[in-house]
């Protein structure tokens, strides 16, 4: 009944051992589906099956010896698999099991033991924490704090994905990689969900610890050591954000390092009178030649001296940049668009180029014959005749994420401002480009003004800044690596120099009235033949339009619960075309 391919004496101990032959006769076999009967273990169990196991017999043991009899092979397995004793098994299964930090009193009282009790159980609490296993938390009830002990985080996700749980190696060869390892954790911001926050308060304590001789961690272990978490925030935040604006800390991200006194020690941040200002560790941040109490830097003194031989461009170089208008191709919505035949035969073209097997062929031999491998495409036509949804589109069946930028996202009304955003938006998406496995598309929407032919003899300032934008956007299509697709409704006015410039050119023409009698039905549920084709004969709209009258239709039934007829859809179309309503006759 026992599997005896493993030493209970070495795990458990002698006396377990011996009152196990008294219980094993009074347990009969498992097989024969009788309460009680030792558990044997199956080539399929896995450290959830053995956790599982302990959680069933612990609670109200009081940890009597039958427990670690009926659980031996559960506690084998586990020593087994993950090094842990059965004390230390049983902590680790009661912490799964609630799911939240708990007290030694609480741990207690699901053990049936007395608080006095699990204090004996000490050591394997402290061996769990040197194996860094677990965390401590802080926390409230009825108005007193008490200890609590928490799983470290990565212990819950290497349980489900049944392999043994890891801790991160902390150690650092030196103050860049510390330095590098603290930034790259700290990439996409300050959590400021206080429960969570408090992993990140023990990874840092953590890290720090186990590099105590680097020069920072030293002077904020020996002057500092209280607020050891918020200076390597703000180290944190100095390496990411090196004289930009935004650089410092705010003081809500200040009370993130103090989960009980954090108003307290915020306030004493902006007053200057903190540890860390009076250790001309940080400073408030100086604007326009005002101290601005509301935000916090490191000093020169720590930035010259003591992260002297620290590069803070080594990590920004490498992050991912952060992009506004991007979108992942997994979160484009699926959309049936409908083309003219010369149409779908450039966009199926496109498609097949932008695949994620065919680019990378493609460039690789235009490098080779010493040609641009950059894809540029001009998608021009009337407004609603499907230029952006075809881009999405694109994006989404290619695996391939989308940036989109409008021509506003760069205009600015400062002088070399406009220039600057503009030149900003390409570095960023070289660097994205650079990390993503798949390379992403650029869509510069309606781009009708910077499209424009350029300007002779300007004199005034905004005309000096359209030209200046237009040569910067020609000069990054000219040097292009990936991808970058541009809409406009107008070409009349193109400059020849972005005509040569875009490899591919498709016109959305209005759709015919075949297709326009499939993108009704498309649109409207239930909507037959012979009404799809005489609305698409009626009327000159578009896909857009189309669409408009679709979401008026689906408004109209939620507030009426009236379905769509002929007349409705009608009638909703003379309302979408403006110029088509009559004009009032103003006066007597």
């Amino acid at each position: 009944m026992m599997n005896k391919n493993f030493d209970l004496k070495s795990v458990f101990g002698d006396e377990i051992v011996d009152d196990f032959g008294e219980l094993e006769e009074e347990m009969p076999d498992r097989n024969n589906g009788r309460k009680g009967a030792v558990q044997p273990i199956h080539a399929d169990w896995t450290i959830v099956d053995a956790f599982n196991v302990i959680n069933e017999h612990a609670p109200k043991s009081c940890l009597r010896n039958e427990l670690f009899v009926k659980c031996a092979e559960a506690f084998s397995f586990l020593t087994e698999k993950t090094g842990l004793n059965p004390m230390q098994s049983i902590i680790v299964a009661m912490l799964l099991e609630e799911g939240t930090p708990m007290s030694t009193r609480q741990m207690g009282k699901v053990l049936g033991l007395s608080n006095l009790s699990m204090m004996t159980h000490h050591n394997d609490l402290e061996e769990l924490f040197r194996m860094r296993w677990l965390q401590h938390r802080r926390r409230f009830d009825h108005g007193q704090s008490f200890e609590a002990y928490a799983l470290a985080a990565g212990v819950t996700k290497a349980t489900r994905e049944n392999r043994p749980f890891e801790p991160e190696v902390l150690e650092c060869e030196n103050q860049q990689a510390f330095i590098n390892k603290l930034a790259f954790h700290f990439n996409e911001g300050f959590d400021t969900n206080d429960d969570d926050f408090e992993d990140e308060i023990y990874w840092m304590q953590q890290l720090v610890e186990a590099n105590k001789e680097l020069p920072l961690c030293k002077v904020a272990l020996e002057k500092v050591r209280k607020d050891t978490n918020l200076l390597m925030m703000m180290v944190a935040d100095y390496y990411k954000y090196n004289g930009a604006p935004n650089e410092g800390l705010t003081p809500d991200e200040v009370k993130l390092a103090y989960p009980i006194t954090g108003d307290y020690e915020a306030c004493r941040m902006q007053s200057g009178i903190h540890p860390l200002f009076e250790n001309n560790l940080v400073q408030h941040r100086c604007e326009g030649g005002m101290a601005n109490t509301n935000a916090f830097v490191l000093t020169d003194y720590v930035k010259d001296e003591l992260l002297k031989d620290v590069n803070v461009n080594s990590y920004a170089d490498k992050r991912m940049p952060v992009l506004r208008g991007l979108k992942s191709h997994t979160d484009i919505t699926p959309k049936k668009l409908f083309y003219n035949e010369e149409e779908r035969s450039q966009v199926e073209r496109l498609r097949s180029i932008l695949s994620a097997e065919q680019l990378p062929i493609i460039q690789q031999r235009l490098e080779k014959k010493g040609m641009r491998t950059g894809v540029c495409v001009l998608m021009h036509g009337g407004p609603g005749t499907g230029k952006t949804a075809t881009a999405y589109e694109l994006a989404r069946q290619t695996g391939r994420d989308i940036i989109q930028v409008q021509v506003t996202d760069f205009k600015d009304k400062y002088v070399g401002e406009s220039e600057a955003k503009l030149k900003r938006i390409f570095t960023n998406y070289r660097k994205y480009c650079e990390k993503c496995e798949t390379m992403p598309i650029l869509l510069l929407n309606e781009g009708d003004a910077i499209l424009s032919k350029r300007l002779e003899n300007v004199e005034h300032g905004a005309e000096q800044m359209m030209n200046a934008l237009q040569n910067i956007l020609l000069e990054e299509m000219e040097n292009l690596k990936g991808i970058m697709i541009v809409t406009t409704n107008l070409t009349v006015n193109l400059d020849k120099a972005f005509e040569r410039r875009f490899i591919f050119k498709i016109k959305f023409e209005k759709p015919s009235t075949e297709v326009k009698a499939h993108i009704w039905q498309s649109m409207i549920d239930g909507l037959n033949d012979t009404d799809a084709r005489e609305l698409a004969r009626m009327y000159d709209v578009s896909g857009g339009e189309i669409e408009n009258i679709a979401r008026k239709s689906t408004m109209e039934y939620i507030l009426t619960g009236q379905e769509p007829d002929i007349e409705m859809l009608k009638n909703f179309t003379q309302q979408e075309k403006l110029e088509q309503q009559g004009h009032k006759v103003i006066g007597f």
